[in-house]
């Protein structure tokens, strides 16, 4: 049972990482492929896994594998993610949480190298778990403040916020299987075989895949599931996309405004006027579905614009700092993914 488990999990995981690449190089998002990259090394640690019945399990660098590789790894790349994605131009505690990490890192190791095998381990083995309970912590933290922040607008739809939700929700699924994993190595040397051993690696494995699951939904997001997110909401609309545009126009513009003498409504005035000539029209409800549409990709091209700097340069204060201006617009993508980034397929 825990083998098939295994498998499943390996294979989700997998399934996960290669959508993902996908996503980074059709979105030009290359911070997607630290995040790929994290399921990837997962699902090839995972395969050496000290279970009953895993042949992989049963070689010598089974549990450094297991352990170094697909935990470990993974864990440092996600750091990266986080940094890369959340914290592009701002002060980031990427730095301590690495130094940190590190030193329970070089504890794990040693207990690696001590451990007599996969199946009887070392107590130093688990001091790699408080690193995971920081790091996926914080990962969940940051999808907590992106919620708060984007549950504020009425004109947000309902998948948006759903997806942070979820990002929460698979953060502690992780860590009730890390607590899990902690309890197998103190409590019954590692062991899958033992009844202890047995449970709480159980009990880990179902909240790996529980936890993978609620990733495949966040991460890829089939078009169907995000329709049954929004089933209370009324469907795209003229009225609609108008309501999509004036959300995704705000946070771009109030991005814009920080600190730069920047008026928000003369940026999105700018920013339409740009897309009407990207579009060759001067409609506002043709204008207003585009951007109601436009991924990640788009807004970073029309960030690129010249008209679109030079219409905000023209309207706005001589002392307003356009430059700095659109560097926040760019951080605003970051920032709010599940509006720019990603979409639904």
């Amino acid at each position: 049972m825990v083998n098939l488990l295994l498998f499943v999990l390996i294979v989700l995981r997998l399934v996960i990482g290669v959508r993902l690449l996908t996503v980074a190089r059709q979105n030009a998002l290359p911070n997607l492929n630290w995040l790929a990259a994290h399921f990837l090394v997962q699902a090839f640690g995972l395969a050496f896994a000290p279970t009953q019945g895993n042949p992989l399990g049963e070689f010598a660098f089974s549990l450094f594998m297991f352990i170094a590789v697909g935990t470990m790894t993974a864990i440092g790349l996600m750091i990266v993610f986080n940094h890369i994605t959340f914290y592009q131009g701002k002060a980031s505690p990427a730095v301590w949480i690495a130094v940190f990490s590190g030193v329970c890192w070089l504890a794990t190791l040693y207990g690696v190298a001590i451990s007599p095998s996969g199946y009887e381990q070392s107590a130093w083995v688990a001091a790699y778990i408080p690193t995971q309970f920081l790091i996926l912590g914080w990962h969940g933290w940051l999808a907590y403040q992106a919620w708060q922040t984007v549950k504020q607008s009425n004109l947000t739809e309902d998948w948006v916020i759903a997806r942070y939700q979820l990002i929460v929700t698979y953060v502690i699924a992780i860590l009730i299987g890390a607590a899990s994993s902690l309890v197998r190595i103190l409590f019954a040397g590692g062991s899958a075989v033992t009844p202890l051993g047995q449970t709480t690696a159980l009990i880990a494995l179902v909240s790996q895949i529980l936890t993978v699951v609620l990733q495949f939904l966040v991460w890829v997001m089939p078009e169907a599931f995000r329709r049954w997110l929004n089933r209370n909401q009324e469907a795209h609309t003229k009225e609609r996309a108008s309501l999509a545009a004036l959300a995704t126009l705000e946070i771009i513009g109030q991005a814009m405004t920080r600190d730069t003498r920047l008026v928000q409504i003369i940026c999105g005035s700018a920013a339409r006027d740009s897309i009407g000539k990207w579009l060759g029209t001067d409609d506002s409800t043709t204008i207003d579905r585009r951007i109601s549409t436009m991924g990640y990709q788009d807004w970073e091209q029309l960030l690129n614009r010249k008209d679109f700097y030079n219409a905000i340069k023209l309207k706005s204060d001589p002392q307003a700092d356009v430059e700095q201006g659109i560097e926040n617009a760019r951080q605003a993508l970051i920032a709010h993914q599940s509006l720019f980034t990603m979409k639904a397929v």
